[in-house]
């Protein structure tokens, strides 16, 4: 009999472990990558200033939200726009003010969040040239900018004009505005991340920043359709989350946040990738939370409409949909 018992007993304690191990089993099942929702996500391309994006993916921030995004590569604002409007693409990540833009002409999208903050461009040199603490100060000097109409032409031409001078802006191509600078085609460039870190490493300078002039501005941001809002919120909801989860983490985390971007641009030295993640984080090019401020949007507006490329500023804010943003860090 007391072998009988203990036979019994044996077998309930296999049962209950067989019973865990496959309680196990499934539970790791459900929430494998096989059980996420795929969502195609619309970029320019790898651009390292969108590290919050990068950082969600792979910090699993995404899968904490049970979703696996899928990165499309348009090479072009105007064409990521296009991929959410046209539905190849859920969301994406572009200018936000073309979401604006496109309202006036019929099409009706949303900007969710903010991935990058501020103007996030930094004018570095190689020459004796001294800081620039007045426009004035540029009267002798060539600047290399990404062509117009993008962001960094228009703030430099726009510092020139104010500073009373005749614009000297080289424009040059995504990539190969360090090389003009190096090459003595230009006296100073205008960069962003990590090629600022890049090249100061390699013994340039830098004199100014846009991210000191235009601290709050809606550089960068999460654009998706109204009708993916109406259709589906609890999964816009879940991507702002992923993304805030990913702002917060670096902000708190900045050392550990690049750590993990190596994965993701294995390709750039390590210690370029931690100078570049801090110098986002300091100046808050990289943002605390995917919350685009009035100030920040209004700014970013009142550029284009002062470009003639938006016509009505104050109808411009029907497009700014924060709620979620919002809901994300409650």
């Amino acid at each position: 009999m007391g072998f009988f018992k203990r036979y019994c007993k044996i077998l309930i304690g296999l049962a209950i472990i067989v019973g865990l191990c496959v309680g196990l089993f499934l539970f790791k099942r459900s929430n494998s990558p096989q059980g996420l929702r795929t969502v195609k996500v619309a970029q320019f391309g790898d651009v390292f200033i969108y590290t919050p994006l990068y950082l969600a993916d792979i910090m699993g921030f995404f899968e904490d939200e049970g979703l696996k995004i899928q990165l499309i590569n348009t090479g072009s604002d105007a064409r990521t726009y296009a991929a959410v409007v046209g539905g190849s693409a859920l969301f994406g990540v572009t200018d936000p003010v073309l979401t604006a833009i496109a309202q006036e002409k019929g099409f009706d999208g949303r900007v969710i969040g903010g991935i990058v903050n501020g103007v996030p461009f930094w004018a570095i040199t190689n020459k004796e040239i001294p800081q620039i603490t007045d426009g004035k100060m540029l009267q002798p000097y060539s600047v290399a900018t990404f062509p117009e109409p993008s962001t960094a032409y228009s703030v430099q031409k726009k510092m020139f004009q104010d500073a009373g001078l005749e614009p000297n802006i080289k424009q040059g191509a995504f990539g190969g505005i360090l090389a003009m600078l190096e090459a003595g085609n230009v006296d100073i460039a205008l960069e962003t991340e990590p090629n600022i870190s890049t090249a100061i490493a390699n013994g340039a300078k830098e004199v100014y920043s846009f991210v000191n002039i235009y601290p709050e501005f809606a550089f960068s941001g999460i654009t998706t359709s109204q009708k993916t809002i109406e259709k589906d919120p609890g999964l816009v909801q879940h991507f702002i989350n992923a993304i805030t989860k990913a702002e917060e983490y670096a902000h708190h985390y900045p050392d550990s946040a690049a750590f993990y971007l190596r994965k993701y641009f294995s390709e750039i030295n390590e210690g370029i990738i931690y100078d570049a993640i801090n110098r986002m984080v300091d100046s808050n090019a990289l943002p605390k939370n995917a919350i685009i401020s009035d100030k920040a949007w209004m700014e970013a507006v009142e550029l284009r409409h002062e470009l003639k490329e938006l016509q009505s500023p104050s109808k411009a804010r029907i497009v700014l949909d924060m709620s979620f943003a919002t809901r994300a860090i409650q």
